[in-house]
């Protein structure tokens, strides 16, 4: 009863609108129960409270009040009728004996009226809530649809603007021919693809010379237009050897007429040019295209100086070729600068027929991205493959078809046709030093060459 009392007056406000709430419910109850008992008094002034009579029909007033609006105004209706009794017993000339049965009747009608309608009430409000918090949600769900809507689109927009993935951007620069007259080998091919898939609109590469850069672009999209050496963006990305935009905290503050300079250096840190963008649309902007556009650059800087890229790696493992070098390094750096994940899987096969056998079926099986290189040693044959672009569950899908192939071949899987695999994730070591690794554990024996110092 005191949690419903609670709950009635709870919404009332505190103040002067309080009170004004709580003096319009006392007018209207007191207003309907002065009606009912002039009513009452009009049509029997002997019994005007119906005590006589065959049935109480005052008391239905109070009971309907109680249904409307709870059990606190059905029984303040009751006191009125209570001490409406009072009165008229008071200025009555004899004694009116109190009828006990016919308030209690009345009183226990109202009671049980309040109570179904304080149990409805409470089943109301809380359906009401619960229905708030519906619309709620569903509101909140009708706008994360939309919003999944408008990024769907987006991303279909992005698709049909940039068709290629990185795997085949990597692929087109690797097998790029350079023009032989080309300022910088290479570059019309690097801006090709830089244009393709970050929706450049006016870029330009130029070569470094001396300290500074050569002026004149070796490649451009749009309108070629001189290199202005002294840009604040320019400095930024010369000085710090990394790609700066507009938005880095560095140049934020500092006017430059390019939106992104990305320096090419290779991974002995040699400065070979920068690649500077004047125009692109706004939402290209973002942290995706820059990173694509640092990938793709330092991809590019490696392949200029290959010879002096891979020569630590040869240095230490003489035979590797310089194809699978080359990509170890250029790979191993995008893991270091842009935490692109690389793998590379070691197969080891006896030296017997089923063993060749099994070599010859597994060096066939490769992706196009994907390097390899076969070491004949006297007891074994090692397969090592370069999976560029690749982690764990890359590296988990790629050994399940090999094994699946093979077992459809041959009814055999690694362990039954003694097939060693060793798995190395490329990290931040030095690439030579995670090849020696791998090697090592192939059990692959070769002299390092010897340099005169």
């Amino acid at each position: 009863m005191i949690e419903r009392l609670r709950r009635r007056f709870a919404p009332v406000p505190r103040g002067w609108d309080g009170l004004r709430a709580i003096l319009y419910n006392l007018a209207e109850l007191g207003g309907f129960m002065a009606v009912a008992i002039a009513f009452s008094h009009w049509l029997s002034p002997e019994d005007p409270f119906g005590i006589t009579a065959q049935f109480p029909w005052l008391w239905l007033i109070p009971a309907v009040i109680a249904l409307r609006y709870g059990t606190l105004n059905g029984l303040l209706s009751a006191l009125m009728v209570f001490g409406w009794w009072f009165y008229l017993a008071r200025s009555a000339p004899a004694t009116m004996p109190f009828p006990q049965q016919y308030f209690l009747g009345g009183l226990v009608l109202v009671l049980i009226a309040g109570q179904f309608a304080d149990v409805w009430t409470d089943r109301l409000t809380k359906v009401r809530e619960v229905n708030a918090y519906l619309n709620e949600r569903l509101t909140s769900l009708t706008r994360s649809h939309f919003l999944l809507r408008l990024s769907h689109e987006r991303l279909e927009q992005e698709i049909l603007v940039r068709p290629v993935t990185l795997r085949d951007q990597l692929t087109d620069l690797r097998r790029a021919d350079p023009i032989a007259d080309e300022k910088l080998p290479g570059a019309a091919k690097l801006l090709r693809l830089l244009g393709q898939s970050c929706e450049l609109e006016s870029a330009a590469v130029y070569r470094s010379e001396g300290q500074g850069f050569d002026p004149q672009p070796a490649a451009s999209i749009g309108e070629p237009v001189p290199l202005v050496g002294t840009d604040p963006l320019v400095e930024l990305a010369a000085q710090h050897g990394e790609l700066t935009h507009v938005r880095s905290q560095d140049a934020a503050r500092r006017l430059s007429e390019y939106l992104v300079c990305a320096p090419i250096i290779s991974s002995n840190r040699m400065r070979l040019g920068v690649v500077t963008v004047r125009s692109m649309p706004f939402f290209a902007l973002n942290q995706e295209n820059l990173q694509t556009i640092a990938v793709l650059v330092n991809y590019f800087a490696d392949g200029l100086v290959h010879e002096r890229a891979i020569r630590p790696v040869t240095l230490l493992r003489p035979g590797c070729p310089t194809d699978f070098a080359l990509e170890l390094i250029r790979l191993q750096r995008l893991r270091r600068l842009a935490k692109v994940e690389s793998t590379m899987v070691g197969f080891t096969f006896e030296a017997t027929e089923e063993g060749n056998t099994l070599f010859d079926q597994v060096r066939r099986i490769k992706r196009s991205l994907d390097l390899s290189w076969e070491i004949a040693q006297p007891q074994r044959h090692v397969l090592l493959v370069l999976l560029a672009l690749s982690g764990q569950a890359a590296v988990e899908g790629f050994l399940q078809r090999i094994e699946g192939a093979i077992k459809k071949q041959f009814e055999v899987d690694f362990a039954t046709g003694r097939v060693a695999v060793h798995v190395t994730p490329l990290s931040d070591a030095e690439p030579e030093w995670i090849l020696d690794d791998l090697l090592n554990r192939c059990k692959v024996i070769e002299q390092p060459l010897q340099v005169a110092l």
